[in-house]
């Protein structure tokens, strides 16, 4: 364990003190980290503050962390800046691209400046996929992100891709694999499911836990579903998350006629009762850091299928041993692999048990004090 009490002249302790800020604490992969590192990191001679562009809360936070709301769209960095002198805070992680930005911004108050890259910059960030967006972005990573202090990414292909691809220092990047609390996600795993929902689970579920939104490629999933209704007719199909595709998303359902076998089910505080309930979990990802859903998952016991998009399942995944592989943008592939599970139950059974040892890799207890060394 790293200690980091100093004596001031007066021969006094004092506290190094460590805020983490974020866009907010809704739902998401980044937040449910940032939550498992609330709870699980040494206090010994640390203070930690969790500062929060927006005030959306669904995690539970532990008592002992000062939560700073900036509720601040334009200009906060000058508010963060504000706060880091009043508190004298030497150092802001900050994880999401928004909150990286404004983490940077705020550097002249002289903190250190640790940012986490959550999600691979090099198939996001392009006008293709997000507009003018995806240039400016591209614009600010490569520009700002050689300011920082240090980087730590989630993944080896977003460290390859913020070193190859965006010219940052390899020596400024470490690679900190997501923490998962195997614990919690066993237990959570055993309560019921609300009895409107039990109709459905009722049949074969194929689920998918995700924002609603290009990313997550939604869309090519619905329509390889509509292709296993064909041959597995009770099967059904269960989305958990919210964006801003969701219309759109229930617009494809309703002309491909699945209306009665398509479920959303919005964000739930607990999806791990409805993963632990499905026959196949899939990550239909056109890109990502390391998914934490995709963890999940398997340490539920559910044989998982996911995309092999950049970057992360190629670095959980061991094809056709604790999961399978498709290519991206093939949904004949995507479908096949869904049906191959859910019609051969042994093989279904043998990569979910291989798929919780492999998990075991990214428990807390294993990855906690690479965080430490980080804070």
């Amino acid at each position: 364990m790293v200690n980091f009490n100093v004596s001031n002249v007066e021969g006094k302790m004092v506290m190094k003190k460590v805020a983490f800020l974020i866009n907010s604490m809704a739902g998401g992969g980044a937040e449910r980290v940032v939550s498992v590192l609330l709870k699980n990191l040494s206090r010994e001679g640390r203070q930690f503050y969790l500062i929060l562009l927006q005030d959306k809360i669904y995690y539970d936070i532990p008592e002992d962390i000062e939560i700073i709301k900036l509720n601040s769209k334009f200009f906060g960095w000058l508010k963060l800046g504000k706060i880091i002198k009043e508190n004298n805070i030497d150092k802001v992680i900050s994880f999401l691209g928004r909150s990286n930005y404004t983490n940077i911004f705020a550097k002249k108050t002289g903190h250190k400046v640790c940012i986490s890259e959550r999600i691979n910059p090099s198939p996001m960030h392009t006008f293709s996929v997000t507009g003018i967006n995806g240039l400016i972005n591209r614009y600010l990573v490569k520009k700002l992100y050689k300011k920082v202090d240090s980087i730590f990414t989630n993944s080896l292909g977003t460290m390859n891709s913020l070193n190859q691809d965006f010219g940052i220092d390899r020596n400024k990047i470490k690679v900190v694999y997501n923490p998962l609390d195997l614990g919690k996600i066993k237990n959570s795993c055993q309560d019921d499911l609300e009895l409107e929902y039990k109709e459905i689970f009722k049949n074969p579920v194929i689920i998918n836990v995700g924002r609603l939104t290009k990313q997550k490629g939604q869309d090519d999933l619905i329509r390889s579903f509509k292709i296993i209704k064909k041959e597995i007719p009770e099967s059904k199909l269960v989305i958990l998350g919210e964006g801003e595709l969701k219309r759109k998303l229930k617009r494809l359902v309703k002309k491909l006629g699945l209306e009665e076998n398509v479920f959303f089910l919005g964000w739930q505080k607990n999806p791990f009762k409805f993963i632990s309930q499905s026959k196949v979990f899939v990550l239909s990802s056109l890109w990502e850091g390391l998914p934490n859903t995709l963890m999940e998952a398997m340490a539920c016991g559910t044989p998982v299928v996911s995309t092999d998009c950049p970057s992360g399942p190629d670095e959980i995944i061991d094809n056709n041993e604790n999961g399978i592989l498709v290519p991206l943008n093939d949904q004949k592939a995507l479908m096949s692999a869904i049906t191959r599970i859910l019609k051969n139950p042994a093989f279904a059974k043998e990569i979910s048990q291989n798929a919780k040892k492999k998990v075991e890799n990214f428990s807390v207890q294993k990855i906690i004090s690479q965080y430490e060394k980080i804070v």
